[in-house]
């Protein structure tokens, strides 16, 4: 007999089943998650890390318990002892799980260096293991980031060499081994996922199990822990829910981590390639009232793409470079030769200004359709393209007919830097924007560890990238979880999703 998954997944008992909504599940590799937030969350809950970020996005030891910088280069860390990798499986017998040593971080560091595919930690020089429990890592240029962002080493999971070596690559993304607080107990790709709490953790995990479950729409998985059908929502992709959500009695919302959302131009496409109509797209849109309209207090105006919670390179002056102004905007086109024609639009050489704005399914489509019908009335012809969101982000890096387009969401530590640096293009600079000046701004930036120099640095080059009108910023959208009202001590991920960890617990209410 089939019995849905919804159905007493959670038990009163011995600490009780948390359910957790996915949208995509492939495989269990922590380094090989493609930038797949649900797969990276169940790396955070079967793999330890050195280090992890806290409620306040600063990092916290994990299985490092302290850490030291000898020189601007140099990172010593020193490990937790008695840890052990997680036993009764195909590796490590029952009661026979292994202690993780400084060797493990060692071969964990460079297996991620080799075979990562979505995340970074700079140029390593060498990893060696000075003692059981010490590790020395050195980068081959300063790296102020490496554990201040969450994107860095806190994605570095702890795994044992044995496990890939006897279960291969493939076996290992299946029934991955780590130290964590949690062991994969069942796994069905975009199916189902269990994981039973880990008896053997240094720190007691107080449920007792966690399942993942397939949730691919959005609407779908909010309606779910609103009628109790899973308990936690970790990102909620339609925030416009959030003020009807916040009626709800059942659930919480828990502010975490939020968004950049703007629009980017490719500016090797016409007539993208013409600063001047840049401006005037920017200048013809009423940014303030359309996503006021949609969000209200859920999100805040952007005037560049550093936000307020990242702790340097936010500029609140960048707000003198946007304005609400057709008339300029109209003056700006007049300059870039085009002129209205009958049907009232604005052309040149007798081909009208067509803008279609590429985007995927969220929130920002009806700031988007707001603004489409703002640069109408203008004389614009303006659309919108709404896309699957490997269809978009495969036109955006490759550039295909692609001119005007919902920007990457990058708001972390380096975000600046991933979306326009000129080294990034063809990854995640889809803006095909170099400036020689701005990135050697960058190159200095990424390796100045005074945080005072490094903040004025990230500012001049903010300000020249939108002097060049390379985007137009919209707003930064607060980033929340839902939550059953009985889950306690619930934290947002930065990074990946800690239940358990020195400052938080997850449990149910007693």
């Amino acid at each position: 007999m089939l019995v849905s998954p919804f159905v007493g997944a959670r038990a009163n008992a011995d600490g009780g089943t948390l359910r957790i909504a996915f949208t995509s599940i492939r495989q269990l590799d922590p380094y090989k998650t493609g930038g797949n937030g649900d797969e990276g969350n169940i790396g955070g809950l079967v793999f330890d890390s050195l280090v992890y970020l806290d409620a306040k996005a600063t990092p916290q030891p994990l299985l490092a318990t302290s850490w030291t910088t000898p020189n601007s280069t140099t990172w010593i860390f020193n490990l937790r002892r008695g840890v052990k990798f997680q036993d009764d499986n195909p590796v490590f017998a029952k009661g026979k799980g292994r202690e993780v040593t400084a060797e493990d971080v060692v071969y964990s560091i460079n297996r991620f260096v080799k075979v990562t595919n979505a995340f970074s930690i700079g140029d390593i020089a060498s990893a060696k293991a000075t003692g059981k429990y010490t590790v020395e890592l050195k980068t081959a240029k300063p790296n102020p980031f490496l554990v201040i962002d969450p994107n860095q080493l806190a994605q570095v999971a702890i795994v044992p060499r044995e496990a890939i070596e006897k279960l291969g690559e493939e076996g290992f993304a299946r029934a991955p081994i780590g130290s964590g607080p949690f062991k994969v107990q069942a796994f069905t790709p975009n199916q189902t996922i269990t994981l039973n709490r880990n008896e053997n953790y240094w720190l007691k995990p107080k449920l007792k199990q966690v399942q993942f479950i397939y949730l691919p729409d959005p609407t779908v998985a909010t309606l779910a822990v609103q009628s109790n059908r899973v308990d936690v929502v970790s990102y909620l992709l339609n925030v416009d829910s959030a003020t009807q959500l916040a009626t709800q009695k059942s659930v919480k919302l828990i502010t975490g981590p939020g968004s950049y959302r703007g629009l980017g131009f490719n500016v090797k496409t016409a007539p993208f390639n013409d600063v001047n109509v840049r401006k005037a797209l920017a200048m013809a849109m009423d940014i303030d009232s359309a996503y006021k309209s949609v969000l209200g207090v859920h999100a805040v105006r952007a005037y560049g793409q550093v936000p307020p919670w990242v702790p340097f390179g936010y500029d609140a002056s960048l707000k003198n470079l946007w304005s609400y102004d057709p008339a300029g905007a109209a003056a700006l086109l007049t300059k870039a030769g085009y002129a209205k024609n009958a049907a009232g639009l604005y052309a040149k050489g007798g081909k009208t200004l067509s803008v279609p704005i590429k985007t995927i399914a969220g929130s920002q489509v009806r700031v988007l359709t707001i603004l489409v019908t703002q640069l109408k009335a203008f004389g614009i012809d303006a659309s919108i393209q709404q896309q699957d969101v490997s269809v978009w982000a495969d036109d955006l890096v490759k550039g295909n007919n692609t001119g005007l387009f919902f920007d990457f969401s990058f708001a972390g530590t380096t975000g600046l830097s991933s979306l326009f640096n000129g080294d990034n293009i063809g990854t995640t600079n889809t803006h095909q924007y170099k400036n020689a000046s701005v990135d050697a701004l960058f190159a200095q930036a990424l390796t100045t560890v005074n945080a005072q120099q490094r903040s004025s640095l990230w500012k001049r080059a903010q300000r020249a990238i939108f002097q060049d009108k390379v985007g137009i910023p919209l707003y930064f959208e607060n980033g929340y979880s839902v939550v059953n009202t009985k889950v306690q001590d619930f934290v947002p991920a930065y990074g990946p999703l800690k239940l358990v960890t020195p400052t938080n617990n997850v449990m149910f209410n007693p």
